[in-house]
């Protein structure tokens, strides 16, 4: 195997895992929406931007050399554990990328159990924003909704330990945990200062996907909405939009608002629900790897007019499935901005059971377009209005234009 991840067309398979990160986080699950499990990895195995932070100029491991001394002759205990840790973390901030980070075993472990299935958390999802991470999203009956948390509050500390500045997959791996423990969290709400709060972790079961079908102006329009990119999140979605079209819609609309993303071989298989085989999804490229565009490889599941729902908490793989369906005239976005952060990200398995997660490349739609700066635009502009009470102003705008689009 080659020591670059290899991005190849859907269809083969690769042990190195893609994924599109925005530093979008699911708490309740394993944080970066990993699949599989990558491969154990030498230092001389990872990319030559990553492998030079973590070797001297004479390509011996400073770090490991420095410990070694340290170890053999301080006046006293050394707790080497924690000073390797201490010095891959300040390595990896030589690069000045949030988005890179190192895992120990444990963060580890904790992320590959997302792909099992195993949901332990407080049920909220996250988004680096600058140097704070923020709450995008909080499920309902879930620990974090009952202690009232809410969608932008700032995580500033974790069980006594300052979390800004911090990669969001760092906050993510601090707040997940066993079920039945505790966490203690300082929140900082914008007009209201800081907030202790000590959360029980649980199991959190929220469903992939959810549908529904609306009556709009004399027309069936059918609503499914996608929670996370998660494994096996496009066959999921794929069953869903048939059971629509076979309860004869018009349209439908389809919701990521709040989805922060996750595998990249989901997102392609969303776009093929939509699209004919072939279609471009994404431009893939990095300094180490040739410009790649990907496509789709399965049979268009519907060809029903549709409207995208999308907010600024739509991240990622959200951002790379509603810049394909519009890039190929196939829906129309509604919403407002989305986030904007165009990475790729790598997951490598190291020696000592921990992981290396690295930036590897950056996202263009099939267009061309460039979402990290400013997001991506909505075609139609229109916000929820969060003081009003069981009214969503962008779904009935998003419903509104899916029922006057052309059949």
């Amino acid at each position: 195997m080659s020591t670059e991840p290899h991005i190849s067309r859907p269809r083969r398979r690769v042990r190195t895992v893609i994924v599109a990160a925005a530093g979008a986080l699911v708490l309740f699950a394993a944080g970066v929406l990993v699949g599989g499990h990558p491969r154990s990895t030498g230092i001389n195995d990872l990319p030559p931007g990553v492998r030079s932070i973590l070797q001297g100029p004479t390509g011996d491991p400073v770090a490991s050399e420095v410990i070694g001394l340290l170890e053999d002759g301080y006046y006293k205990a050394v707790d080497v554990q924690k000073l390797e840790r201490a010095s891959v973390d300040a390595l990896i901030a030589g690069l000045d990328d949030r988005y890179t980070s190192y895992l120990d075993p444990a963060e580890y472990a904790a992320l590959q159990r997302h792909t099992e299935g195993i949901f332990f958390g407080v049920g909220m999802t996250v988004q680096a924003r600058g140097k704070f991470t923020v709450v995008t999203g909080v499920y309902p009956d879930t620990p974090a909704q009952r202690a009232g948390v809410r969608t932008n509050d700032r995580i500033i500390a974790v069980d006594g330990r300052s979390m800004i500045g911090s990669a969001s997959d760092v906050v993510a791996a601090a707040i997940r945990g066993e079920e039945g423990t505790r966490v203690s969290v300082r929140f900082r709400r914008p007009g209201a200062g800081d907030r202790d709060v000590t959360l029980t972790r649980a199991r959190i079961k929220v469903p992939l996907v959810s549908s529904r079908i609306r009556t709009v102006d004399g027309s069936r329009v059918g609503y499914v909405r996608l929670a996370e990119f998660d494994k096996g999140a496009a066959s999921e979605l794929r069953q869903a939009v048939k059971t629509l079209d076979s309860r004869k819609i018009d349209a439908l609309v389809f919701d990521l608002r709040g989805d922060p993303g996750g595998l990249v071989s989901e997102a392609i298989g969303v776009v093929g629900i939509f699209t004919p085989e072939g279609s471009p999804v994404v431009t893939i490229q990095g300094l180490h790897r040739d410009r790649q565009t990907l496509e789709t490889d399965s049979a268009r599941a519907t060809s029903t007019p549709m409207v995208v729902l999308v907010d600024r908490g739509s991240a990622s793989a959200s951002e790379i499935v509603s810049g394909a369906l519009r890039d190929n005239d196939r829906a129309l976005v509604v919403g407002t901005r989305t986030f904007g952060k165009a990475l790729v990200q790598s997951t490598r398995e190291l020696r000592n059971g921990g992981a290396l997660r690295y930036t590897t490349a950056r996202y263009l739609t099939p267009d061309g377009v460039d979402v990290s700066t400013n997001g991506l635009v909505p075609d139609v502009t229109v916000a929820d209005d969060p003081n009003t009470k069981g009214t969503d102003e962008a779904l009935d705008r998003a419903l509104r234009e899916a029922a006057q689009l052309p059949r």
